[in-house]
């Protein structure tokens, strides 16, 4: 019975993962790293009690902090003085966008008369530019007591290093996703109708250091004004329960106090029933909900955001009524037919009150549209809407780069043609199809509206690798086995020629270093000779001498005894078990079994390796999202010279095999346009999903590099396979398009089917009859016809039966007119070792199927 208990190993494992206990209801005592849960919800609490208490105008009163909020003792040195600058601000904002009716609706005015036309819904994406904003030079500079911040560790507080999120550049890049409501927002709130909760993941570039920070804000959203205020929370500052004197106005602190309270006690209620196990429900984090132990305090942001006009302008394009209406049609269409949605448009200002900057989006009226115009971006409407055309657009071009792998697979269906094609051209290939596989499967997952179009897309990809790709690469793999097998010998036999190089120069040291002993030693040379027998000759030294009887002399056999004849046959042993017949001539029958089951081994190893190299791939390429922004570039940019690299490995084939021919030409352009298209949508198209920067310049280099290896490739097929390179930079191989010289005796000219037929060498019937058929005044006419035309020779091909003319160098003559005009016509005949000359693409036609001479039946090396 077998050994089962290793299986408890994976079991207790397994089970120590299901039945751990929640680390969010662990003690506080390890590291003192963050409180339990129970403490984080009396901490809410007391601050939602603050919250519900407050008024409007208590976060600057004159009696210092009546909030009692976390952020706002005095000893933590934040820079809220300049909190009435920033709002300021923003009002000021509104008053561009809007006009005096937004500032009348902001206070609460009633009607929106005179309002322009804006999104009531503004889920979707928006990305632009930032600068550092005029109240930077005004700004209380924060004193903070850095030693508050330190985070605990095993032997005490640790060193605090810089602030994350904390901005030094002047400008950068900055990209915002809406989410339409915050996931714990309630139903709509009585007296808060025009406002709602609000989430946004915002991305910040820093074109200074190269940094990237992305971070989640909560906040409200009011749909009247298009205005937005978020902000980040923390332990160091309740950030979502300050939010409502963050405001602008006494009108628009209600309505976010109302949609507040409601909101925060549905997620403490969650806390409490087990259902929301996070310690900030409200975190900034993106990647992780739970902080790690030690990590650096982050900065904190308050974010305002203002919605201008979507035409662009004050005198709105849009009405109302009718945007209003394109915004339903786009959220539950009919199938009505609509105008095309304008993209959203947003400024925005961003403070920081514990590290002290204010940045704002580039655009009017402080810079002209030419430098930026604030922040604009699609609903995600219409972002799903232009996905799905471009996901059935790169399924078109999937569909056509299996199409073309499928025909060449089709011309390609003999081990000759397979043979050709490089192994490591089509993995590489292979390859991208899998890597664009799984990004879709994986951007799936998290784009809801677009599943069933990437999973289709995906599975089109995968079907290309599973049931095509893969296939082609097994067929290379098999073709070219004998070809490894050979190589194989070859480095076995230098080894074994080194490792005897080795030891004969072992034995000469020894034997030199044994003779300058014996010389110091005064020993005689034939003893020192004796010294340096090897163990071999010594232990047949020391056996007995003495008498040695002879052998008795085998009897002759009777005279009628029947002698044994000689068949010819080749003789062939049979063991014991009976389980083989062994040639001898191809070697013992441990050796072929071993050289089979090396080939399966390797041919099981493909998906391993192949899985192997696209899941490491896949991982990398992950972790590269996280890096920073210029070396996060740089590794993509690097894949993807890799990748279009396929066709190199050809290049290096055709030059090591000397060969031509290996893809049709349709192959290899259609792959390489087609290879081409991802690479254009996201480096050339400026509205990608991804929001990728344009850079035409790195896609003209790419371009350029890719389309420089079809160059090659055609000129290889045209010129030859080793023209760009010396001859002894490649192994030796036969060349079946020589330039042809006539000598005096015709030893060096090649044979056509007549020449052929004439002499002894094994014909077929068909050709043996045609030449009995011949008469000598037929010969004496082919001949005349042959020496017709000055440089010229016609040979008859023995695969169409047709006249072949070729150009001959005569006997004494120069070869340079011949090699400058001659480079096509060379192309038209192939001259086989054997000498025997055929139309090329008789012969090629030929050895796609056998490797033999049609005439002779003598091996040919590969084409």
């Amino acid at each position: 019975m077998a050994d089962r208990r290793g299986v408890l190993i994976p079991l207790l494992i397994i089970g120590w993962i299901f039945f751990s206990p929640d680390p969010s209801r662990q003690s506080a005592a390890r590291f003192e790293q963050r409180p339990s849960v129970d403490d984080v919800i009396a901490e809410e609490e007391r601050s939602l009690w603050a919250l519900r208490n407050s008024s409007y105008g208590d976060f600057n009163s004159p009696l210092g902090n009546v909030l009692n909020l976390t952020g706002l003792e005095d000893d933590r040195g934040y820079a809220w003085d300049s909190l009435l600058k920033v709002q300021e601000r923003a009002r000021e904002r509104l008053q561009y966008a809007l006009g005096d009716a937004g500032t009348r609706v902001l206070e609460g005015g009633d009607g929106d008369e005179g309002v322009p036309a804006l999104y009531s819904n503004v889920t979707g994406y928006v990305h632009g530019q930032w600068v550092r904003s005029k109240l930077q030079d005004s700004l209380h500079v924060p004193q903070l007591n850095l030693s508050s911040y330190a985070p605990m560790g095993p032997f005490g507080a640790l060193d605090t290093g810089p602030f994350g999120r904390n901005i030094t550049g002047t400008e950068g890049d900055v990209r915002i996703h809406f989410h339409e409501r915050t996931p714990y927002d309630a139903d709509p709130v009585t007296g808060a109708a025009n406002m709602t909760g609000i989430s946004v993941e915002m991305v910040l570039q820093d074109l200074h250091s190269g940094d990237e920070v992305e971070l989640q804000l909560y906040g409200v959203y009011d749909m009247q004004i298009g205005q937005a205020v978020m902000t980040t929370t923390s332990n160091k500052m309740a950030g979502v329960f300050m939010l409502p004197h963050f405001t602008l106005s006494q009108h628009t602190f209600d309505s976010a106090k109302a949609i507040l309270n409601q909101s925060i006690t549905q997620a403490i209620r969650g806390q409490k029933a087990g259902s929301l196990s996070l310690l900030n429900p409200w975190t900034s984090s993106v990647e992780s909900n739970v902080p790690a132990a030690f990590d650096a305090p982050q900065c904190e942001l308050i974010l305002y955001l203002q919605q201008l006009p979507p035409s662009g302008s004050r005198t709105a394009a849009f009405s109302s009524d009718m945007l209003g209406f394109l915004e339903r049609e786009m959220r539950f269409p009919t199938g009505a037919f609509l105008p095309s949605a304008p993209e959203m448009r947003f400024s925005m200002l961003a403070f920081s009150p514990d590290c002290g900057y204010v940045l704002e989006s580039k655009g009017e009226p402080d810079f002209v549209p030419q430098d930026g115009e604030h922040l604009s971006g699609p609903k995600i409407e219409v972002l799903q809407n232009s996905g799905r055309h471009h996901l059935l657009f790169f399924a078109v071009t999937i569909g056509g780069q299996l199409a073309l792998l499928m025909r060449q697979m089709r011309e390609a269906s003999t081990p000759s043609t397979r043979s050709r094609i490089s192994f490591y051209s089509i993995a590489i290939l292979a390859l991208g199809d899998g890597f664009a596989a799984m990004t879709f499967l994986i951007i799936g997952l998290s784009v809801s509206g677009l599943w069933i179009n990437l999973t289709a897309t995906a599975f089109l990809a995968f079907g290309s690798v599973l049931f095509f790709g893969m296939r082609f690469l097994m067929d290379i793999w098999t073709a070219q086995a004998p070809e490894r097998a050979v190589r194989a010998r070859e480095e076995a036999e230098q080894e074994r020629q080194r490792q005897d190089r080795f030891h004969a120069t072992l034995e000469r040291l020894r034997a030199e270093r044994l003779q300058r002993q014996a010389a110091d030693a005064g020993t005689p040379a034939s003893q020192a000779t004796t010294v340096a027998q090897t163990p071999a000759d010594v232990d047949a030294a020391s056996q007995p001498v003495g008498p040695v009887e002879a052998a008795p002399a085998p009897q002759p056999l009777p005279a009628t005894a029947q002698r044994p004849t000689d068949t010819g046959a080749t003789p062939v042993f049979m063991p014991s078990d009976q389980e083989g017949l062994v040639d001898t001539q191809t070697g013992t029958g441990t050796q072929t079994t071993t050289a089979f089951e090396g080939r399966s081994t390797s041919l099981g190893s493909i998906y391993i390796r192949f899985y192997l190299v696209l899941l490491v791939t896949i991982y990398l390429s992950l972790s590269a999202a996280a890096w920073p922004a210029g070396l996060r570039r740089a590794y993509f940019t690097i894949l993807a010279l890799i990748y279009l690299s396929f066709w190199v490995p050809q290049i290096n084939r055709n030059v090591q095999r000397n060969c031509r021919k290996a893809l049709t030409l349709e192959f290899m352009l259609g792959q390489s346009v087609l290879r081409l298209v991802p690479f254009a949508y996201f480096y050339a198209y400026e509205h990608n999903i991804l929001f990728a920067e344009r850079q035409p310049y790195i896609l003209l280099a790419l371009a350029a590099w890719l389309w420089i290896q079809v160059v090659v490739l055609a000129s290889q097929e045209l010129i030859g396979p080793r023209w760009f390179i010396r001859k002894d930079w490649a192994p030796p191989a036969y060349d079946y398009h020589p330039v042809l010289r006539e000598d005096e005796e015709g030893a060096t000219m090649p044979l056509g089917l007549s020449e052929a037929t004439s002499g002894s060498a094994p014909t077929s019937p068909l050709v043996e009859r045609r030449a009995s058929f011949s008469s000598p005044t037929a010969r004496r006419g082919s001949i005349a016809k042959e020496a017709k035309g000055k440089g010229k020779r016609v040979y008859d091909c023995a695969i169409c039966f047709q006249d072949l003319e070729v150009p001959v160098i005569e006997a004494g003559g120069s070869s340079e007119a011949t090699l400058a005009g001659g480079l096509l016509a060379r192309r038209n005949y192939m001259v086989t070792p054997c000498r025997h000359i055929f139309h090329s693409a008789c012969l090629e036609g030929w050895m796609k199927y056998r490797l033999q001479c049609p005439i002779c039946r003598e091996t040919l090396p590969p084409l």
